[in-house]
């Protein structure tokens, strides 16, 4: 692992569980040296990643803050996104979320909230769970099968005990009936009271980027146009698509 690796992984042990870390925790849980541990947690200091509390350790610090704030602002599919998810709010009812994958974890990027409270805990930044709900079965599908037996691979237990497949080629092979049908209907798979929909967004390769999905009462799941709603979603990743790659080319065009 480089140096550069090794000193971010630090940034990886935080969570809402801990939130704060002493120095001493810190170096035990990565197994690093006393010397290097203090040295990489000094530059991360410095450059604002970490901020020091006096007589409780360390958490994340303000250039983290100032990042999401460059991203939020500067990401093209997220500036065409929001607009066109909260259409989707207005004309369905419900919670829409905007969902990424990056390495192993599902992350939820923007979310829209619509009339109904839904108490959804996994707002933006928020890790999502890898293989239960719409969200995370939709993506996954949608990746490259490489990528699905890297995931296999890691949480071979936890698919079967989900009843996703007890081998590779089971789990797969239900991974490719959602890709065929092109969205995933759940229900009740994070939340009882909770259904959902969900599309694949790509990028402009073809390759998966995400998801966007529509959160509602399951109560309203005999009511609500499933085929409708699954439509209309499918149109609005294709707007978010589009728009994000004329603005992606716009950016890049050299100036007159």
């Amino acid at each position: 692992m480089s140096t550069l690796k090794r000193a971010l992984a630090i940034l990886d042990l935080f969570s809402l569980g801990t939130p704060v870390l002493s120095a001493e925790e810190i170096i035990s849980r990565l197994s690093y040296s006393a010397p290097t541990g203090y040295r990489y947690i000094r530059d991360l200091t410095d450059l604002g990643y970490l901020l020091r509390v006096t007589g409780e350790g360390y958490k994340l610090g303000p250039r983290i803050i100032e990042l999401d704030h460059l991203i939020i602002d500067g990401d093209p599919v997220l500036g065409v996104a929001r607009p066109i998810m909260r259409e989707v709010v207005d004309q369905v009812g419900g919670d829409v979320l905007l969902s990424v994958i990056h390495g192993l974890r599902i992350l939820n990027i923007h979310h829209e909230r619509g009339p109904d409270d839904l108490g959804i805990p996994h707002g933006r930044g928020r890790a999502h769970p890898l293989f239960r709900g719409a969200t995370a079965k939709t993506i996954v599908a949608f990746l490259p099968r490489k990528d699905q037996r890297r995931l296999y691979e890691a949480h071979a237990d936890e698919i079967r005990d989900l009843g996703l497949g007890a081998t590779q080629a089971e789990f797969t092979g239900k991974l490719d009936q959602i890709r065929v049908q092109g969205f995933y209907l759940g229900v009740g798979e994070i939340s009882p009271e909770r259904a959902g929909i969900a599309v694949p967004v790509f990028q402009e390769d073809r390759r998966v980027f995400g998801a966007l999905t529509v959160t509602f009462l399951a109560a309203r799941l005999n009511t609500i146009a499933q085929d409708k709603t699954t439509a209309l979603l499918q149109s609005a990743a294709r707007r978010i698509e589009s728009l994000a790659l004329a603005t992606r080319m716009k950016e890049q065009a050299p100036a007159p």
